[in-house]
């Protein structure tokens, strides 16, 4: 994986705060189980601190020069690390000596094994901590690709929606209109009036949530238009308490479950198509009775659109029940914490 300037930079900033708490945590308990005068004991936290710098900056070098390596590169940079730290003690206390301080540490017998191992103990921690942060910094990295991958599908879906609304929806509504320009006027005027603000309605909103209110109103606009096409073979209510329409919805979705129970059922003055838009908690639920025309079943892909929506938003579900007599449709209202995306 390619390794990023942000990447070593949040490194760096890891490197200088570990570096001070390693030097506390490894200097003080030599002062403790010694007779080091403490008077040097500032010097030894600066010294120890630098060191542990150093051997950071190692191995950040070594996982810059390691990575994309595959998956052996691991490995690599960790014997690396601990050749190089190796080399380093080594070289940092060879041929040292303490005269003049009682108790001092040397390269000699136990002071050399002492040194070697509490390096190796140090460089270990740095690899941890390398590694939780290398994890932690790539796995954010991804869940906003994620994110950005989502929120750029849901616009698509949004798009895609829009032009598979659009086309037949206006074909029929300029049929219904020139009928209606024929034989009332006045009803042309006022059918022009809700198609054009159900069109800007539909158009203008850019997210991918809308309140309940502002659906339920593009609801309205659209079966107000449906029932001056379709006259008394067309019946609906809407039922959804002022407390929900704070509330947010995928955008058309109360508009495509409506628009398919026009679509795929019967509506006379005989068999008229009663729809009810009921609120009631976190769930609206849209009722048909159910009249089914020949071959109305329908393919499902609206459905499994709006599944796929509230899967993206991150809450909610889509719940269809049918009946003998009704089919519905029941989806949950989200809350702000219940979606990643905003409006």
């Amino acid at each position: 994986m390619m390794v990023t300037s942000s990447e070593i930079r949040k490194q760096v900033l890891v490197a200088l705060y570990s570096s001070v708490a390693i030097s506390l945590l490894t200097t003080t308990p030599v002062f403790m189980m010694t007779r080091l005068s403490f008077g040097i004991y500032p010097w030894a936290l600066v010294f120890t601190a630098v060191l542990a710098l150093v051997m950071w900056g190692l191995n950040i070098g070594l996982f810059y020069f390691t990575a994309g390596g595959g998956r052996g590169s691991r490995w690599v940079r960790y014997v690396g690390s601990y050749v190089l730290c190796m080399v380093f003690s080594m070289g940092i206390f060879h041929g040292w000596q303490s005269p003049g301080i009682n108790g001092g540490l040397t390269m000699r017998g136990r002071g050399f094994y002492f040194h070697l191992i509490l390096f190796f103990s140090v460089d270990t921690v740095l690899l941890i901590i390398q590694d939780l942060v290398v994890t932690r910094w790539r796995k954010a990295a991804v869940e906003l690709e994620n994110a950005r991958l989502r929120a750029s599908n849901m616009e698509a879906m949004n798009q895609q929606l829009k032009q598979q609304i659009q086309p037949h929806f206006l074909f029929n509504s300029l049929s219904t209109l020139k009928s209606l320009i024929r034989h009332s006027p006045a009803a042309a005027d006022e059918y022009l009036m809700k198609l054009s603000a159900f069109l800007r309605r539909a158009i203008d909103h850019p997210g991918e949530v809308v309140t309940v209110g502002e659906e339920l109103a593009l609801c309205v606009d659209y079966l107000e238009m449906q029932r001056m096409r379709f006259g008394e073979a067309l019946r609906f209510s809407v039922e959804v308490p002022a407390g929900m329409q704070g509330f947010d919805v995928p955008v058309f979705a109360l508009q495509l479950l409506i628009e398919n129970a026009i679509k795929h059922n019967v509506l006379t003055k005989e068999r008229p198509l009663s729809i009810r838009v009921v609120g009631e908690g976190r769930v609206i639920t849209v009722i048909n009775n159910l009249q089914l025309r020949d071959g109305g079943e329908g393919s499902g892909t609206g459905l499994a659109n709006l599944r796929e929506r509230y899967r993206v938003l991150g809450g909610g579900e889509v719940v269809v029940v049918t009946s003998a007599t009704e089919f519905s449709v029941s989806i949950t209202v989200l809350q702000h914490e219940d979606r990643d995306h905003r409006r």
